[in-house]
């Protein structure tokens, strides 16, 4: 498998086979070596979306949309298929709007919103307005943020914390219904970040879709449970 740099001189991806007509995207905090399983069974392109992996640092923050028309410029053109798994999923969906994309296989993609706990919100506006008037610190409410916050959130920072907050506010229920592709929804039985009732709500709202539901996988399947992916590729 190659290593090869893109066109933009700066994002980084692998692949195995010429004019590839499959792209892998990862999810957060994550490389494209997470698909090094599946890209052998099914060839394609697998990238280290910009900031993560081996591709160059974000110098601004960017949407999941920023990152589709970025991404655009640059992945191979014969690209029909794209495989997404969490954040990249995201990405994914928005790209599949800015160019004929025949298939979308989304792995544990957060679709749609899942409600924060409403303790948290509101302890954490208690102390947002408390900082307004100068009676809590802006370190206070740092802190509860990230004692509060998501394993992501707490391990970000900088652009990249910008640009996760970005991803968690991209709210994409009124695009599912507006999608063209023929849609693959794989989702791990026990997934505790995008639980199964996403892709179940998902899945009404996206007219051509197909979910499959793998039994004792969680979140991060992609290299405990290949085959289950590949088998899904196989029947597109």
């Amino acid at each position: 498998m190659a290593f090869q740099l893109l066109s933009d001189g700066s994002t980084f991806a692998y692949s195995n086979v010429e004019n590839p007509k499959v792209c892998y995207m990862h999810g957060w905090g994550r490389d494209s070596q997470d698909f090094i399983n599946i890209i052998e069974l099914f060839p394609g392109i697998a990238l280290d979306l910009p900031g993560f992996g081996k591709s160059k640092s974000l110098e601004n923050s960017m949407s999941p949309f920023e990152y589709a028309a970025y991404l655009n410029d640059i992945i191979p053109p014969e690209i029909n298929t794209l495989v997404g798994h969490s954040f990249g999923g995201r990405v994914a969906v928005h790209l599949s709007f800015l160019r004929p994309i025949n298939n979308l296989v989304l792995i544990g993609v957060p679709l749609l919103r899942n409600t924060p706990k409403k303790s948290f919100v509101n302890k954490l506006s208690i102390f947002k307005n408390l900082n307004k008037f100068g009676l809590v610190s802006s370190a206070k409410v740092e802190s509860i943020k990230n004692k509060t916050g998501s394993f992501d959130y707490r391990n970000s920072e900088g652009v990249m914390r910008e640009t996760l907050v970005k991803a968690v506010n991209d709210d994409m229920e009124d695009k599912l219904s507006s999608i063209k592709s023929n849609v693959k929804l794989l989702w791990g039985e026990n997934d505790m970040d995008v639980p199964v009732t996403i892709a179940e709500k998902s899945q009404k709202l996206i007219s051509n879709s197909e979910l499959t539901i793998i039994p004792n996988q969680g979140h991060n399947m992609l290299r405990s449970n290949p085959n289950s992916i590949f088998e899904v590729l196989k029947s597109l």
